[in-house]
């Protein structure tokens, strides 16, 4: 039982604290650390469509529907938060590799269409 008055047990679990911080500061970071890691993580942040406003009108299905992306997006924004925290420039790095990747696949696609037309 943890006692709040107690000095060591504070102490302890402090020390504790911290270690799980550290560890999910390193988790992050190897994670982070690849490309196919980064684009891992950038695809999760995706499914949790953090940047939506999480609204869908209608009646109770709707109400479920936005409850459960509620939580999805719940989700997204504590990892993208825990990102931010411990690993904020390899964050950067994957919002910009995510940004080239897109702009490479609308050339890819202009190509193509301008393949087919000729």
């Amino acid at each position: 039982m943890h006692d709040p008055n107690d000095a060591r047990q504070v102490r302890h679990a402090e020390q504790l604290e911290k270690l799980e911080r550290q560890r999910v500061a390193d988790d992050l970071g190897e994670v982070m650390g690849s490309e196919p890691g980064r684009r891992f993580v950038n695809g999760l942040l995706g499914l949790c469509d953090i940047r939506s406003d999480g609204y869908v009108p209608g009646g109770p299905d709707a109400q479920r529907h936005q409850d459960y992306m509620a939580g999805r997006r719940s989700i997204g924004i504590e990892l993208l938060s825990e990102l931010e925290r411990y690993a904020p420039h390899l964050t950067e790095l994957m919002t910009e590799e995510a940004r080239l990747m897109q702009a490479e696949a609308e050339l890819a696609d202009l190509i193509a269409e301008e393949q087919n037309d000729g």
